[in-house]
């Protein structure tokens, strides 16, 4: 599988309209966060979805089962393919985001958050556990859940597909290298994420800061296809 998301993290909609068109043919899916979604608001779902693009609404809810639940719904009115709910809010909550997809016969993907990779070792308040373990944890439970996917770090793919082989990974903090540059602490190279296992690949300012976004999202669909042949030999 292993498709492309460029995050669109950007203040004003016409910045994000502007670099999408540059992605345009290239690039299948664009995602959405809070930023960009608060600022313009459901509207601008509907407008990258007549671009030809599939929205991936990045929103990570965490509230009561029935706030979620109407959220869910929605983001499922605006058009969005893809959301993302935290894990940690647990079962009733999961299932009541999960439960908006099953009524509606909808498409559209619950992906469980796990652990942001902008933590570090012993960086979680209340944790002292390796980030890794708990990530374990709540994949399992997001398998159990029956959640269409999870977030995870690019490092912890390959362990989540095989103690809970019928989740999604979708992976951000991807880079052309492994260095630490930015408030991404876990991250990966889009060949190797593609050898772990991972499903999506969420890139963002190594193509929205690029002279030629355009050229950047070919290299790196360029290694998926790559990555894809030598896994499959």
């Amino acid at each position: 599988m292993a498709e492309l998301i460029v995050a669109l993290d950007f203040e004003k909609a016409e910045d994000a309209y502007l670099l999408a068109e540059k992605i345009q043919g290239e690039v299948p899916w664009v995602k959405i966060g809070l930023e960009l979604f608060i600022a313009e608001g459901p509207y601008i779902v509907k407008k990258f979805k007549e671009m030809g693009f599939n929205v991936f609404l990045d929103l990570k809810l965490y509230d009561i089962p029935n706030t979620v639940k109407g959220a869910v719904y929605s983001a499922l009115k605006a058009g969005a393919d893809m959301l993302t709910i935290h894990l940690s809010g647990g079962k009733r909550m999961s299932e009541a985001a999960l439960a908006v997809c099953n009524k509606q016969k909808s498409g559209m993907k619950i992906f469980g958050v796990s652990v942001l990779t902008s933590f570090d070792e012993g960086e979680l308040i209340g944790y002292q556990g390796k980030l890794s373990d708990l990530v374990q944890l709540l994949a399992k439970n997001a398998e159990e859940w029956a959640m269409h996917g999870i977030v995870c770090s690019g490092l912890e793919v390959e362990k989540i597909k095989s103690i809970a082989p019928n989740l999604l990974c979708l992976t951000p903090g991807i880079r052309f290298d492994d260095n630490k540059s930015d408030d991404q602490r876990r991250v990966m190279t889009p060949y190797n994420a593609v050898m772990a296992g991972s499903d999506y690949l969420v890139v963002g300012r190594p193509i929205t800061r690029a002279d030629d976004p355009k050229s950047v999202a070919k290299r790196i669909n360029e290694e998926i296809q790559k990555a894809k042949k030598d896994k499959n030999r």
